[in-house]
């Protein structure tokens, strides 16, 4: 089941309050009209009844799509600079749903499911569109960290990210996001053969993949990020 509430959400820009409906849960199952809206990025915009302002609030759902054996827990994009806490958090949240502390057919079900913290609204489609895309979530981190070592200047900042924002069989898009707004601030296409030459190369990548083993949170930022209190 996907559930709502109804929530105000001021305008930062002109500060009237505005009813939406605030995502608790996605099925995507059962509302494939809401993986859609994902990995297109309307889902869950909504304009300000008063000066237009796009608005939308920090995501905090959880996501579930049983034939593609995912589940995640979806928090707020600045949550990195505290991602030790949240994959704590995401990890109990997990096991009262899917594991140890779940029922008997939970369990069950719960080992079919590729388990993730996401961080924010681009990092869900991110993972969306891993899957279509046939990507290994944990390849493509390394992928970013190549990408790293080649550009000579890039927006890397605490409140930036490089996410994958869409791809097809030859070229996988990659946009810089400043994550108080989601707004991209430059981009870059890569070969889709460079992911799989890297796939190929697993044995000189198998060190640093092996930093993610167990991880609820695959985002190569978890390796420069220091955790702060909750």
């Amino acid at each position: 089941m996907s559930i709502f509430h109804h929530v105000q959400a001021a305008c930062g820009h002109c500060g009237q309050r505005n009813d939406v409906a605030r995502t608790a849960s996605v099925n995507a199952g059962r509302r494939p009209d809401l993986r859609a809206a994902i990995l297109d990025g309307s889902f869950q915009r909504e304009t300000c009844v008063s000066c237009g302002t796009v608005l939308r609030l920090p995501p905090h759902l959880t996501y579930i799509d049983m034939a593609r054996g995912q589940w995640f827990l979806v928090e707020s994009a600045e949550a990195i600079e505290r991602w030790q806490t949240a994959e704590k958090a995401a990890r109990e949240t997990h096991d009262r749903a899917f594991g140890s502390r779940a029922a008997p057919h939970a369990r069950e079900l719960g080992e079919t499911l590729r388990a993730r913290l996401v961080l924010g609204w681009t990092a869900l489609r991110e993972q969306l569109w891993c899957d279509e895309l046939g990507l290994d979530d944990i390849t493509l981190e390394l992928l970013k960290l190549d990408l790293l070592g080649d550009m000579e200047s890039a927006p890397l900042a605490d409140q930036t990210e490089l996410r994958l924002v869409v791809g097809d069989a030859e070229t996988l898009r990659f946009d810089w996001i400043e994550l108080a707004t989601e707004r991209p601030l430059e981009g870059v296409e890569v070969p889709r053969s460079v992911y799989d030459e890297l796939v190929a190369q697993a044995d000189d990548w198998a060190g640093l993949r092996a930093r993610f083993d167990g991880a609820l949170l695959v985002d190569w930022r978890r390796l420069t990020f220091e955790a702060t209190p909750a």
